[in-house]
């Protein structure tokens, strides 16, 4: 009776409420607080309605846009960070903007996707210092979304001690939940459209109670964080002689208006160069991913088209006149 039971919801909800699904998911990580599966094939879809594949290589970023690691690089690298929308959720192989400024920088530059779907700063800072740096780059690209202040605070795994990062442990779950998380993760479970509903629904529930409180103290304590983690990156890669570009994915830092303030300032110190994303869209439709993120293959390749002249004009070493032209 039980399983006539399960299977009859099974079908049920299949058939009148089918839910997106991913197959394998994230994996736990000490250091990350999640990683994407290294050397795999993701299978995000809703049966019936979308299906994207995502494969990553062994090292668990987008396989599509990276050059083999060497201590010499016949080309200058562009390091992109930044969350699923620069890994590319909701666009297959190739099609996500890295990928395809990878052709339109050809011969001038190579790049590098960092990207990881739920990264904030704290997880992009920590993951150029303990992987970007191999690629020396020329120049490195931050991607801004809106749940990144909110990320930076559920699993804060760089911070700022004595004037330096600091990388802890992350402290979001343990290793037993982790490997527990782990073999879910990766388990037939996934496809089970009654436990995606009810992990979908838990999840939103959970992020908007745990992680995107409202309150004002805690909205500026997040600003706070984030623009100190920026200023301070910032900082260290002009010491370093490499440029810092910065942009938001479409209207995302409506949200964080102190944030947006403090780009602008840092901008006008010439600490980074920071493009503003709202003239990009003007006019055009039908721009984002049915999975549900602001970009689909038409995002990507319009931000591409913006970023292509800002970024060969900084890997030449000349003053791009793109760079002030969109603020």
């Amino acid at each position: 009776m039980t399983a006539v039971t399960l299977v009859f919801f099974e079908v049920a909800v299949r058939l009148v409420y089918p839910q997106a699904e991913m197959f394998p998911r994230y994996r736990y990580s000490e250091r990350y607080g999640h990683v994407l599966p290294e050397s795999a094939t993701l299978v995000s879809q809703m049966p019936g309605s979308w299906r994207f594949v995502y494969n990553t290589n062994e090292y668990g970023y987008r396989e599509s846009s990276m050059p083999q690691i060497s201590n010499r690089y016949d080309r200058p690298n562009i390091v992109f960070l930044g969350d699923s929308n620069t890994f590319g959720i909701g666009v297959n192989d190739g099609d996500e903007y890295p990928a395809v400024l990878a052709k339109r920088l050809t011969p001038h530059a190579d790049t590098v996707n960092l990207g990881v779907g739920g990264f904030g700063l704290t997880h992009e800072i920590r993951t150029f210092y303990e992987f970007g740096v191999l690629f020396q780059p020329a120049v490195v690209v931050v991607q801004f979304g809106d749940n990144d202040p909110d990320e930076n605070f559920y699993e804060m795994v760089t911070i700022i001690e004595d004037g330096r990062f600091r990388f802890p442990r992350s402290r979001s779950m343990g290793r037993t939940m982790g490997s527990v998380k782990d073999w879910v993760g990766s388990s037939i479970i996934q496809r089970s459209a009654v436990y995606n509903l009810v992990r979908n629904y838990s999840y939103k529930l959970w992020f908007a109670r745990t992680v995107q409180r409202e309150t004002a103290p805690d909205r500026q304590r997040k600003e706070g964080f984030y623009n100190e983690l920026l200023t301070a990156f910032a900082k260290d890669l002009q010491r370093r002689d490499v440029p810092l570009v910065f942009f938001e994915v479409t209207d995302n830092l409506a949200r964080w208006p102190g944030i947006r303030t403090h780009v602008e300032s840092l901008d006008r110190e010439g600490l980074l160069h920071y493009l503003a994303t709202d003239r990009w869209f003007l006019g055009v439709s039908d721009y984002n991913t049915p999975e549900g993120h602001a970009w689909g293959v038409k995002g990507h390749r319009i931000a591409a088209e913006h970023l292509v002249e800002p970024l060969r004009a900084l890997v030449e070493g000349a003053k791009s006149p793109s760079l002030v032209s969109q603020r």
